[in-house]
């Protein structure tokens, strides 16, 4: 790495850690039970199982790992996958024009496109033929937590370049028989959003159920949408030991993409729908011996309903009103998974096997001649180990894959991590990962080696800190020269990320994250473009449990660096404002009215003009738990 790189990260980063420390007010001690509201996941007993696939506590892990909880997600007023991310540090994402409509992010740079593995319930939701991931189709409310591995995940979880989006949906409520929650929102232009829950255990039968509705007229030119989302999980607990769980989710939408009228003189629509299921067993062998084994199915179709032109375009022979053929894709995947952990005095061992039969579809519905249809199986190997040594764990990792038609590939690891006290952990991470090239389009499997340093500390009274610093070279990109003839590229994605968190003082706190990321081509030197530079995120926080009163105020900024031709704007601070008030709490039913302001400055953040962001907007409602 270059030394005017980490000059510049200092520079940078420097600065915000002497401001987040100033924040953290007299030198007062603070309690235990303070610094434990900084950290997520901080208790022994809470584990996270998304860098190695066994559970394990954060501590001992070398990996970047953000988590958010299901209690963040409703503190945010998100309605989408993209309105969380949105606010976690590191990542740049923002809605396209309304609530549920199309939007692409990035983690570090890595697109979600191609580069970020994004599963629920242990499937992944990438399409295998066009990498796609319809972030707007997966319900949130049925979320408990999301774990954010940043970097390469491939020795664990085969295809991910970039990161790994774990998402983890609720159990069954435990100790009673039913339990659940309603929530209703309605704001402008026709924007709603309904959700209901319900679960409970009935003996060693535990179920949980949802079903939701977000609909909205958008906030710019053909950002309408109507989505449904049903999700069930029904976990039995064996009579011995161990259980089997079952889940099944299915999302049908509808959603228009944006004002494409200037750049492809049409207005076309999104219809998709998502269906998923899995059957899983749990069994201890013994003490000290688990096994998984799972069955996984799945189906995506996504129909681009393109309507007719808008205008002449005499150099096309196309006239006002002609018809454009629909193209539709879809995708059916079966697959399976076994592992067996081992927990043997020091030592946690996982290992492993994945399988995958995917069957892809693509084609214009008015032209059988481009139809195009591929059958591919895929199949992978895993082991890793966390070896605690005193302060120490050391956690190797190692993966084969193989999938035809595209060749195989091993992913290894090495990361520690050394928490000399308890108020502090250092990480530092080295892995080589990959990405599935998109099958219909005959593209490269694309490379990626990452290091990675950190710490993570509460030394400083009153404050949580966490700073990364991060390389990652790319190689076997595919891209074409000025003649059209194709060439593979090389690339480094290198930065720093800080994110800082204070306890409450009078019911308040504070929470900031900056992230630097310098992408450029690792022959030429040129910067690249269309990748966020800085992303800057910032929250105050109120909590009153008296009162029961809670508010947010969350602010995010990107430079984007788009291309000049895409007409960005990344000037402004977005900030949202979310307010709860619990107003009835008798006997274990709550309820509570909540209200959200988006983007109240009415600020415009967008990399390309066809895909603004929504202006100022706002709603409110009413959530009932009982």
């Amino acid at each position: 790495m270059p030394r005017g790189f980490f000059q510049k990260a200092l520079f940078i980063s420097l600065p915000t850690l002497l401001f987040l420390a100033s924040l953290h007010g007299p030198a007062i001690a603070a309690s235990d039970e303070d610094m434990q509201t900084l950290g997520m996941y901080y208790e022994p007993n809470d584990l996270v199982v998304t860098a190695t696939r066994n559970p394990k506590p954060l501590s001992q892990a070398a990996e970047n790992i953000t988590i958010i909880t299901a209690k963040e997600i409703e503190m945010m007023g998100a309605h989408t996958l993209v309105d969380i991310f949105a606010n976690v540090p590191g990542i740049q994402a923002s809605d396209q024009g309304g609530p549920g409509t199309y939007s692409d992010f990035f983690v570090w740079g890595a697109t979600a496109q191609n580069h970020i593995l994004i599963m629920v319930d242990g499937v992944t939701l990438n399409m295998q033929a066009t990498q796609f991931v319809n972030l707007e189709g997966i319900p949130i409310q049925n979320i408990e937590r999301i774990e954010i591995v940043k970097g390469p995940g491939s020795s664990s979880w085969g295809s991910a370049l970039g990161a790994v989006v774990n998402i983890v949906t609720k159990s069954p409520f435990e100790g009673k028989k039913v339990g659940g929650k309603l929530s209703f929102s309605a704001g402008e232009n026709d924007t709603q959003d309904s959700r209901g829950e319900i679960s409970g255990t009935v003996g060693p039968l535990g179920y949980y159920l949802f079903a939701g509705n977000l609909s909205s007229n958008g906030f710019r030119r053909n950002t309408a949408v109507d989505q449904n989302d049903i999700y069930g999980k029904l976990r039995w607990e064996l009579p011995t030991r161990g259980s089997l769980q079952f889940t099944i989710a299915y999302d049908r939408e509808i959603v228009g993409n944006g004002d494409l009228s200037a750049a492809f003189n049409l207005l076309d629509r999104l219809r998709q729908q998502n269906f998923f299921s899995t059957l899983s067993l749990n069994y201890p062998i013994s003490d000290r011996i688990d096994l998984d084994l799972s069955l996984r199915t799945r189906y995506i179709k996504t129909i681009d309903l393109r309507g007719n032109f808008l205008r002449d375009d005499p150099d096309n022979d196309i006239n006002a009103g002609d018809p454009i053929g629909d193209v539709t894709a879809r995708e059916t995947s079966y697959g399976g998974s076994a592992r067996l952990t081992w927990r043997g005095g020091k030592n946690t061992l996982a290992a492993g096997a994945d399988y995958d039969f995917v069957d892809t579809f693509s084609g214009a519905n008015n032209d059988p001649g481009t139809d195009v249809k591929q059958l591919s199986d895929k199949y992978g190997v895993f082991l890793n180990n966390t070896l605690a040594i005193g302060d120490f764990a050391l956690t190797p990792g190692i993966r084969y894959d193989r999938m035809r038609p595209v060749g195989d590939f091993f992913s290894p690891s090495m990361g520690v991590a050394w928490n000399p006290t308890d108020k502090i952990t250092f990480r530092t991470y080295w892995a080589r990962g990959y990405s599935l090239p998109i099958l219909l389009f005959g593209a490269t499997q694309e490379r990626v080696t990452t290091v990675q340093a950190g710490v993570e500390t509460t030394y400083i009274p009153w404050l949580w800190l966490k700073g990364t610093f991060f390389w990652n070279r790319l190689t076997d990109i595919e891209d074409f020269d000025a003649n059209g003839e194709r060439i593979l590229l090389k690339r480094i994605k290198q930065g720093a990320e800080v994110e800082g968190k204070t306890v409450p003082v009078f019911n308040t706190s504070l929470s900031a994250g900056y992230t630097f990321i310098d992408s450029k081509n690792d022959v030429t030197g040129e910067t690249l473009r269309n990748i966020p530079r800085q992303i800057v995120k910032m929250g105050i926080h109120y909590n009153d449990v008296q009162y029961s009163f809670r508010g947010s105020l969350l602010g995010r900024y990107a430079w984007l660096n788009a291309s000049e031709d895409n007409f960005m704007k990344s000037s402004a601070i977005i900030w949202d404002l979310n307010l709860a008030k619990r107003v009835l709490n008798f006997k274990g039913t709550e309820l509570e009215l909540f209200f959200n302001a988006h983007n109240i400055f009415n600020g415009a953040q967008y990399s390309w003009e066809a895909w603004k962001n929504s202006p100022r907007w706002f709603e409110g409602g009413i959530r009932f738990d009982f």
